[in-house]
């Protein structure tokens, strides 16, 4: 992302940014409604265990990785509305598919298929967000886009579960069919929003759009080693997330009665933080506004591994919804103001190929921390990770300049 598609546009809720906000809270329903079925599906409709149905995430992680190194190539090369289109599309059809799938085998191909689809929309969409937002206001802009997961993490268990008693009075496969299928029409109505997308339209015939030539595929098409930083600071953030991925599994093992509004008040809280501090956020520094999140980050796992209580699991929440409001939107600006326009897919490719994997190893390495030492252990090692990443952040982002002060190079 440059100054140049940022030429268009002089208010952060234009209407390009609107829809894509819209495109991305549609795909991302598909996520949750996909999380939240499918489990139930595999344990009570397939018969099988816990740890089988773990599989599904495995599988979709393995798609969207394998995917990601594809997606901001695809993206940058041809194009942001063509990507988002085909993205959303791929996983309506896949939702479903998955929904008519009656063997684990079915599920776990159209688990890698979903995970391709969702690499494809969330790098062509994070691109897009951060190109039609004015250039002082990425950050606040970001922060404002990535409230879309928070908002699907609160109300999508529960979307389901209405829909699951629709189909309650008759047979026992349509209680996990119907929240498969409103979830397949949500893929399709969002591809239906990326074609309403012509920003890059208007750039061509300003001659803001710069068209790179054909030339011999390159590593550097695939990675954007500017946003190799962020990406890392993302990688080693979803790490330590993935003891707080057992949050809810913990609460429901120790019997507590708030199990139900530990992501409602994250999302409330994100919302707050983020419409509160928005305005403010680019002028801010980022050494600044990581350092606070982490700290609240540290204090929530403390407050668990120490009391493993009710009162502690609630804080949390609060305190979750904090730190996201304050990180993600922070590593995520940084990352697209460090490359030119025409390589934003990249930069949103390199960007979340850290999450990625960073969810994925923190979701294996806590979960065996878990067996070994108890859900104590492990709130307390993401505490001193998160200690210890704290630093490595201070350090190499103490020279780093308020977002709005940040200039994109150029080609």
């Amino acid at each position: 992302m440059t100054n140049q598609s940022n030429e268009l546009y002089s208010k952060v809720w234009n209407s390009s940014f609107i829809r894509i906000v819209c495109y991305a809270l549609l795909c991302q329903f598909t996520m949750g409604i996909t999380n939240t079925v499918l489990p139930l599906y595999v344990i009570n409709g397939l018969g099988m265990s816990a740890a089988q149905s773990g599989l599904l995430g495995t599988f979709f992680t393995i798609g969207s990785v394998c995917c990601r190194f594809l997606a901001g190539y695809i993206t940058d090369r041809f194009g942001r509305r063509k990507t988002l289109i085909i993205g959303a599309l791929i996983v309506g059809i896949s939702l479903f598919a998955l929904g008519f799938s009656t063997t684990m085998v079915m599920l776990l191909i159209f688990k890698v298929i979903q995970g391709i689809g969702n690499a494809l929309n969330s790098t062509a969409a994070n691109a897009v967000a951060a190109e039609v937002l004015p250039k002082e206001k990425v950050g606040q802009g970001l922060g404002y886009y990535s409230l879309h997961q928070m908002i699907c993490n609160a109300l999508a268990p529960s979307l389901c579960l209405i829909l699951m008693a629709v189909g309650a009075a008759s047979t026992q496969s349509q209680n996990y069919l119907l929240p498969m299928i409103v979830g397949g029409f949500m893929g399709i109505f969002a591809a239906g929003i990326a074609m309403t997308l012509n920003y890059e339209k208007k750039q061509t015939a300003l001659g803001l759009n710069i068209k790179k030539e054909t030339k011999a595929l390159h590593l550097n098409d695939f990675i954007e080693k500017r946003a190799f930083v962020p990406a890392l600071m993302m990688l080693f953030t979803a790490f330590a997330s993935g003891a707080g991925t057992y949050m809810i599994v913990f609460a429901t093992q120790y019997e507590f009665k708030t199990v139900g509004i530990y992501y409602i008040i994250t999302a409330v809280v994100s919302v707050i933080i983020r419409f509160t501090l928005g305005p403010k956020f680019d002028s801010l520094k980022p050494v600044t506004v990581s350092v606070a999140a982490i700290i609240l980050n540290i204090i929530s796992y403390l407050l668990m591994g120490i009391t493993l209580s009710e009162w502690a699991f609630i804080l949390s929440a609060f305190l979750l919804g904090a730190f996201n409001a304050m990180l993600t939107p922070t590593f995520n600006a940084m990352a697209m103001k460090m490359v030119p326009e025409s390589r934003s897919g990249a930069a949103a490719s390199t960007y979340w190929l850290g999450f990625d994997f960073g969810m994925a190893i923190g979701m294996i390495v806590f979960g065996a921390i878990i067996d070994i030492s108890g859900y104590s252990g492990a709130f307390l090692t993401a505490a001193g990770f998160m200690f210890v990443f704290g630093i490595f952040v201070l350090f190499m982002l103490r020279k780093a300049v308020p977002l709005k002060d940040m200039v994109n190079p150029e080609e």
